[in-house]
C-alpha cells in the first residue's frame, strides 16, 4: 500500500510539475510571437505587455510552487503565498500605471497598504521563522 501511495505521490508532482513548464512554455511563447509580430510589422511593441507576460509566468510559477510544496510537505509555506500575494499586487499596480488609467487616490492607497502589510508579513516570516520551517 505505501509503494503505490509512494508511486501516486511521484505520478502527481511530475504532473504538476509538467502543467507548471507547458503554461509557463505558452506564456512565453505568447511573448515571442508578440515580440516578432512587432518586429515584423516594424512596430514598436508595448512595454507594458511585456512587463505583464513577464509577470505572469512570475505568478504562475509562484502559484505552482507553492502548490508542489504543499503537496510535497503537506503544509503550506507562508513565505511562498506572501510573495505570490505581492507579485499579483505588483503586477494589477504596473497594469494600471502602464494602461495610463487613472490611479485614485484610494486605490493607490489600497495598494501601497497592501503592498506594506505584505512587506511587514513577509520581514516578519523571515526574522522570526522556526527551524524546520
Amino acid at each position: 500500500m505505501g509503494n503505490l501511495r509512494e508511486r501516486l505521490h511521484k505520478l502527481f508532482s511530475v504532473l504538476i510539475q509538467s502543467f507548471m513548464w507547458i503554461t509557463i512554455g505558452f506564456e512565453f511563447v505568447s511573448l515571442v510571437v508578440k515580440i516578432l509580430k512587432s518586429i515584423q510589422n516594424l512596430t514598436l511593441f508595448d512595454t507594458h505587455e511585456i512587463i505583464i507576460k513577464v509577470l505572469n509566468i512570475l505568478i504562475i510559477y509562484e502559484l505552482f510552487t507553492t502548490l508542489l510544496t504543499a503537496f510535497e510537505e503537506n503544509r503550506i509555506k507562508l513565505n511562498l503565498i506572501i510573495d505570490t500575494a505581492m507579485i499579483f499586487s505588483i503586477r494589477e499596480l504596473l497594469i494600471i500605471i502602464f494602461t495610463y488609467k487613472k490611479l485614485e487616490l484610494d486605490v493607490g492607497l489600497s495598494y501601497a497598504l497592501i503592498l506594506g502589510v505584505l512587506g511587514i508579513l513577509r520581514f516578519l516570516y523571515m526574522k522570526y521563522k522556526l527551524e524546520g520551517t
